[in-house]
């Protein structure tokens, strides 16, 4: 049952997407003749060859182009944050990462469900944080995309094309158009807030700015091999979150109760996961995803509740943090301790800590890897 919904929801998201693209294709011919086509213009019939070969190179250029723009889309983010003081970390798209290392660039592999690319910068230490620039970072991307679909349009009203470069024009525009209104009209997508989400909060909450800034400057110090306890403490603040809460706000919970967690203040660390799971349905999926887990692992570090253990433990998490076990040392720690302390399977444990052994030195982020150990390592005391 659940793979004839599965074919029928891609069917009706394959009408839907071609409903969509025909409308799409049809403003743009508007924006480049100044009008729609006119039936005098077929009055002579239909050239069905023409046809399918414009379908073809439509399809072919679709998926061309949503990887140009979406690779643009973080070269957009990555151009406008280097010309206002930030610097570089990482940059990704769909699971191969580019990363700055002590050894210079390495390639690597990361996913975040939702997104099929990144680009993370930081500030320096010294940044004054209610002077931080926030607005070109953030909005690069959708800038770009509307500059590529723009481009694309004068291409298509300055130059006579053949069929293959017509098409591709076509579909630049069209895709550019597109992607800069999913990511520039605020909105949470696959759980997580896309740019003109974070550009509308900045925006509205300056008082928040000060949370992006850290929670740049924390990731750059984890990419560098530096744990979150031997970070400056004045990058944390313990600073309780509630249903009125912001997602900034929320962010800077869960990098506090990430700080706790390195501290080995599993209680403390664990009362703030429940705190922020209890906001329900505030709580974006992304962010109840990647607490659940580390409630769960916080769970079996202390009280060893293994109702709440199991209540918690559904399949949507238990897939969610096997498949991203592959790129986070976090989530080899949560699953490590889950089949040792709850499930007292030792064999499949040591897996996991034979996989987290085996990937540790291709983790983005070498100072979670540090923090890991530790908890796999308590986690084996404890048995």
């Amino acid at each position: 049952m659940d793979t004839i919904q599965k074919i029928l929801k891609m069917l009706l998201g394959m009408l839907f997407g071609a409903a969509v693209g025909y409308g799409g294709v049809m403003l743009i011919m508007w924006l480049v003749d100044g009008g729609m086509p006119s039936a005098k213009n077929h009055s002579e019939g239909v050239d069905y060859v023409l046809m399918a070969m414009s379908i073809g190179f439509t399809l072919l250029w679709l998926f061309v182009t949503i990887f140009i723009h979406l690779v643009l889309h973080e070269a957009g983010h990555l151009v406008t944050g280097l010309l206002t003081g930030y610097r570089f970390l990482s940059f990704r798209v769909f699971k191969f990462t580019l990363v700055k290392t002590d050894e210079g660039l390495r390639w690597k592999r990361f996913h975040i469900q939702g997104t099929g690319g990144q680009c993370i910068l930081e500030l320096p230490e010294d940044q004054d944080v209610k002077k931080a620039p926030w607005f070109w970072y953030n909005a690069g991307g959708v800038l770009m995309n509307l500059l590529l679909a723009g481009l694309s349009i004068a291409v298509l009203r300055s130059f006579e094309l053949g069929m293959a470069a017509f098409s591709f024009f076509i579909m630049m525009a069209f895709v550019g158009i597109l992607v800069a209104l999913l990511n520039g009209v605020p909105m949470i997508v696959g759980g997580v807030s896309n740019d003109g989400y974070n550009l509308w909060t900045l925006w509205r909450h300056p008082e928040e700015r000060r949370f992006l800034v850290r929670s740049l400057q924390a990731a750059g110090q984890l990419s560098r091999g530096i744990r979150m306890c031997e970070m400056p403490a004045t990058w944390f603040e313990d600073i309780p979150v509630n249903e009125q809460s912001h997602y900034l706000e929320i962010s800077n919970r869960i990098l506090y109760m990430a700080l706790l967690e390195d501290q080995q203040r599993y209680e403390d660390a664990r009362l703030i996961a429940e705190e922020v799971m209890a906001l329900g349905k505030k709580l974006p999926q992304l962010y109840k995803l990647e607490v659940g887990g580390e409630r769960v692992m916080l769970e079996l570090l202390t009280t060893q509740r293994h109702d709440v253990v199991d209540e918690l433990w559904d399949k949507q998490l238990e897939r969610y943090t096997i498949a991203n076990s592959k790129y986070s040392p976090i989530k080899c720690a949560v699953l490590y301790t889950y089949e040792l302390l709850h499930k007292k399977d030792s064999e499949k444990a040591n897996s996991y800590h034979q996989q987290f052994e085996t990937h540790q030195n291709d983790y983005t982020m070498p100072g979670e890897t540090r923090t890991a150990n530790h908890l796999i390592s308590y986690a084996r005391q404890l048995k």
